[in-house]
C-alpha cells in the first residue's frame, strides 16, 4: 500500500465511478454471495478510503467502461436514460446533473470530476450538487442501469 511507503497522508484517490461503472460499490452490496459482482476487484479501496479519511474523486462520471463512451443518451442504456430524464424533469435539471447527484448521494462523500473544457457542460452538471436524491431514487437509478441486489 502506498500510504505505508510515504510520510504524507493521502488525501485524494481518483477512481473511475459512474452509474454505469459501479464495481467498487457492487462488491459491498453482494458481500457473502457467489455471483460475479461479489468479487472484490479493487482491493477494498472504497472501504480503505472511508476508514482513513481519503476523499474519493470519481473520474468519467458519465462514461461506461474504459473507452466505450457516455451512457447519457446512449441507445445501450434506454431504461437508465428514461429514469434519468424522469428525475431531471422532477428536479428541473439535466440528466447529467442527475448522474452527478447520484454519485454525490453515496455516503462515502465522493467528489465528481466533470472533466470538460465546455463551460456550459460544467455549469449544467454542477447543478447536481443542488439535487438531493432520496434513497429510493438512488436505488431506482442504480437498478435502471442494470445493477441488482442479491
Amino acid at each position: 500500500m502506498i500510504q505505508e511507503a510515504i510520510d504524507q497522508k493521502l488525501l485524494i484517490n481518483q477512481l473511475q465511478f459512474s452509474i454505469a461503472h459501479t464495481g467498487m460499490i457492487d462488491y459491498g452490496m453482494h458481500t457473502n454471495m457467489t455471483d460475479a459482482r461479489s468479487i472484490n476487484h479493487d482491493g477494498g479501496l472504497l472501504e480503505f478510503s472511508r476508514r482513513n479519511g481519503t476523499t474519493i474523486q470519481a473520474w468519467s462520471p458519465f462514461q461506461y467502461g474504459m473507452f466505450e463512451g457516455t451512457f447519457i443518451g446512449s441507445d445501450k442504456f434506454p431504461e437508465l436514460n428514461q429514469k434519468l430524464q424522469e428525475l431531471a424533469d422532477k428536479y428541473g435539471v439535466s440528466k447529467n446533473a442527475i448522474a452527478a447527484a447520484w454519485i454525490l448521494r453515496h455516503p462515502a462523500n465522493i467528489q465528481v470530476i466533470i472533466g470538460t473544457m465546455n463551460p456550459e457542460h460544467i455549469v449544467d452538471s454542477a447543478k447536481g450538487a443542488d439535487v438531493e436524491l432520496t434513497k429510493q431514487e438512488w436505488y431506482d437509478v442504480y437498478f435502471a442501469a442494470g445493477n441488482d441486489l442479491p
